[in-house]
Parts: structure tokens; sequence; C-alpha cells
């Protein structure tokens, strides 16, 4: 298989396990990462607090060539009251939890997030912080340890990088509202989990949200990927340095309130790629967000990247599938698609009854869609033909499995790369569909332009200069516009058809996007 050739259908996880993300491949390349790389972990500290570094500042960024202290704050919350913590425990380390550096004084206790809650403020000595080695050049996060005079064990992380060091930040979301995001990991006591081998193992997902929030100008943004021992695990999977999604910055505040009032928001699914991270989507699920959706990321065990659960379990076994092993290929769709129909399950319950009141009476269950990226945009098709509640679907360069003889008959969008050519069940799709379709087509497209893979290209070339662009499935679309024309077509869709908004950008040719070919298909 060369890496410079997609072939729609096969394992993302394989693609992976074969070096894509720094343009190794399976066909003899030298530069491949070496056999006793270290084994995955299974399983790592739970955080029971949250810590600003910088407080009043984003992003996190030191002159490591300075000298003299900086602040860090803990944040209050409920059940942790910080006035309580004790200064001659406070402690900050390298990510690996290696190298350690004690506090030098305090500061006076402030609302550093603007939530109401007074927080804790300790400073500490750069140089001596240098000296460490808990910052360095490549450091992109550190973690605050300490306890409370009653000795209470306390621990929180943030992101902090040198001042010079290379980052990316995603665009700004072009919608009114804030962006929140949290996360849930759900349980279907129902369905045994056949991905493994334990008995009396119940299948279990992961659910991110990106939703409207209310803007709080002094809170910090959450890090791209909220367990940022996820990112770390996918780039070092990929052969990459494990901070380089460290320095991709994203706007969403982690628990942001909704906005004041009864309105309901319309609920859009979206499913990652085989052995993918949802992370990769962010670009669209903010900006969906930013527009008034609640976006609900579902994350499936043994078949995406290694995922970290609240619980500090590390998941990162894959089941690899292949265009060779249609009967399994089958079974793994049948099994996504049941995740998305028991997400919505769990959406329903939570707008009757959440337990925080967050989403209490806030989902509108009515006007519910799903996209993803490759398998995931194949989860779409086939949760649009199996569950009723699915209003419209759309899907990210996915070549389609599940039962492509039934017919699906609510809206759809396909996106397609320049090579979706190879692949006949797309054309069987659209035979099949009864609905008003669309197939866009992105001239110059590689699979991965539908993720925000693209805009983090600089940073993947800065730890491996010798890739280019196709060398991470980018094609020679400029890789930093793709996301943009992403996110757009998935907003004009839901738009159209989900709240009934006027889209002219799914009308037929726009001026804007030459590289964009529309083709609609009439029910």
């Amino acid at each position: 298989m060369s890496r410079r050739r997609h072939i729609e259908g096969i394992s993302t996880a394989l693609v992976l396990a074969c070096g894509l993300l720094t343009g190794t491949g399976c066909d003899g390349d030298d530069s491949k990462p070496p056999d006793d790389s270290p084994s995955l972990p299974t399983h790592t500290r739970v955080d029971n607090a949250s810590l600003d570094v910088l407080p009043g500042v984003y992003p996190n960024a030191v002159d490591l060539s300075g000298t003299g202290t900086f602040e860090v704050a803990v944040l209050g919350a409920e059940g942790l009251d910080v006035s309580d913590l004790d200064p001659a425990q406070a402690t900050l380390w390298d990510a690996k939890e290696e190298k350690k550096v004690s506090a030098v004084g305090t500061a006076p206790s402030r609302d550093v997030d603007g939530d109401g809650r007074l927080d804790a403020l300790f400073t500490f000595s750069l140089p001596a912080l240098k000296q460490a080695g808990v910052l360095t050049a490549e450091t992109g996060r550190v973690v605050f340890r300490g306890k409370t005079r009653g000795g209470t064990e306390v621990s929180a992380q943030d992101g902090l990088f040198d001042a010079q060091h290379l980052v990316t930040r995603l665009p700004e979301p072009t919608g009114s509202f804030a962006v929140g995001t949290l996360e849930y990991a759900w349980t279907d006591g129902s369905r045994e989990e056949w991905l493994t081998t334990e008995a009396g193992d119940f299948r279990e997902v992961k659910v991110r949200l990106w939703y409207p929030a209310i803007t709080r100008p002094q809170a910090q943004p959450a890090p791209y990927f909220l367990q940022p021992l996820e990112g770390e695990l996918f780039a070092t999977q990929g052969g990459l340095s494990s901070q380089v999604f460290s320095f991709v910055l994203a706007h969403s505040v982690r628990g942001a309130a909704l906005p004041e009032g009864s309105e309901r928001f319309p609920v859009v699914l979206l499913s990652h790629g085989y052995g993918s991270a949802t992370a990769l989507s962010s670009v669209a699920a903010e900006e969906l967000a930013s527009h008034g959706y609640v976006v609900a990321a579902i994350s499936h065990p043994h078949s995406s990247s290694a995922l970290v659960f609240p619980d500090g379990r590390v998941v990162s076994d894959v089941v690899e599938i292949s265009p060779a092993q249609p009967d399994l290929n089958r079974r793994v769709q049948d099994l996504w698609t049941a995740d998305a129909r028991f997400v919505l399950d769990q959406l329903t319950r939570l707008d009757t009854a959440d337990a925080q009141g967050r989403f209490t009476g806030r989902l509108d269950l009515t006007r519910v869609g799903m996209f993803g990226h490759s398998f995931g945009g194949s989860t779409a098709g086939e949760a649009c033909r199996t569950d009723a509640r699915v209003k419209a679907g759309l899907n990210m360069d996915g070549t389609f499995f599940g039962n492509l003889d039934a017919e699906v008959r609510v809206p759809f969008l396909l996106m397609n790369s320049e090579e979706a050519t190879v692949d006949p069940s797309r054309a069987r799709f659209f035979e099949h569909l009864r609905a008003i379709g669309y197939d866009v087509s992105f001239e110059g497209a590689g699979h991965f332009s539908f993720t925000d893979l693209g805009l983090a290209l600089p940073l993947l070339q800065h730890y491996a200069p010798r890739t280019d662009a196709e060398d991470y499935q980018l094609g020679t679309l400029d890789a930093a516009r793709a996301p943009m024309l992403v996110k757009a077509y998935v907003l004009a869709f839901f738009d159209k058809h989900l709240r009934e908004l006027p889209a002219p950008l799914l009308d037929g040719p726009s001026a804007q996007n030459p590289e964009v070919e529309l083709v609609l298909h009439a029910p």
C-alpha cells in the first residue's frame, strides 16, 4: 500500500499503523518508528480540579529566555474549597509527571474565570522550572499537584508552551453563540461488548458535546483533545512528537453555561473515521455549536484512536477491518449504528432530566441530524436508513457499508475527495436515496482534507520536515482552506434541512468556491 494512495474502505487504524501521520508507510521507508516503542498505559491519573496557567492570558505562552515568576490558578468549584490548599504542598510537574518544582509564593485569591467563585493563586519561578526540566522548548502542558491542609490530594493540568513555538489556531466560529464543551461516558446495559473477550462486558461509548454557551471572556478554552493524553497517544501512535496537538488551539470552554431562556437547540451526531478521533472535526463542531446546534461526537471504543475515560481508563486496542473482510465490516457498521441509536436515547434522557440541570428541556430532538468522516460518514448513512429520528445525514468521504439496497428517505449530502471515483458504493447509495441529495466534490482534496488535519500541517512538518501534504492524505487542495469549505457546507446543509433556513450554497455552483463541484440528485 502506498502512503500516497487512499484506498476507500480500508481501516484508518491500519493506515495509522503504517505511519500515515509522519509520511512513513508500509512500503519499506527506513524512517518507521522503532518496534520497541513503549506500550500504552491502561490507566492514568484523574484530575479533580481545573487549572488556569497565566490567568487572564490566552494562549499560555511564556518567554523561556525570561526570568521572574508567573501565576497559576487552581479554580474554585463545587465541592472544592481552594482556600484550604496548603501552599507548602503546591507543585508544578512536567506532562510525564517525572520532574517538579514547588511554588515560591501565593497571591490573593480572586475570581479569574468569571464564574463567581474565588480561585487560589500560586507563583512559580520561571528559572527554576527551566532548570528542573518542567519547562522546555517542547513543553505543551504542565500538571499541578497539591494537598489541602486536611490532606486531600488535588491535581489539575493546563497548557503551557514556549512563546517561540509554532502553534495552530483553529478559525474563529462565525455564529452568535460562544461554545461550550464537555464529555460523558455511557454504558448500554442491553448490549454485550463483542469487541472484547471479557464476559459481562457491556458496550460503552464516550461522547463529547459542543453546544451554544454564554460568553465568559475570562474563561480559558479547553484543550483541543479534551483529554490531553488522548492527543499525545494519537500523535505517538503516528510516530509524531507526543506534544504536537498541545499546540493546536481551539475555542470551546469546558462546562460553560447554556444561554439563558428556554430555547431548544437542534442536535447533530458526529462519528469519527475508523481508528481516528472526534477532535479532528473540532472546526465543524465549533462552527455548528456557535450557530445554535448541540453536537454530540461519539467515540467508538476498540475502533477509534486511544481513548481516556473520565475514570482514568485508557482503551487503546483496535479491531482492524479491511475491504477483504466484508462480513466483519458490516458487523462493525451495525455496532456503530447501534451506538448512534443509544446516544440518541441517552440525549433524550438528558433532555428530560439532566442531573446537572444544564440540558434539561434544551435539546430539540425533533430536529436531529448526523454527519461523520470516512467510516463515520457511512454510519451517518446507515443511521438515516434505520432510525426515523435522524432527519438529515452527511458523509465526509466515506465508503458506504450497511444495507446498500435499503432506501434512505431523508436529505443527504456526500463530500468527495479526488479519488472517490474508485468507490462504487457512492453511486449505489444515490440510486436508493428517495429525498434530495447533494454530491459535493472538492477538487484536489485528499481523504483527510475533511478533517482539521490540514490546519495543523505546518506543525506536522515542523516535526517531520521531509513530509508534504499528500503524505498526510491532504491532496493538493490548499490544506488550510479545506476545513473552511467543510464547515461552510456542513452548516449550510443542516441549516436548510433541520432549520429550514435559506442555504444558497446548496443551490448550485458557487463563485466563491470554484474548487467545489455540486451535483443535485432529485428525489
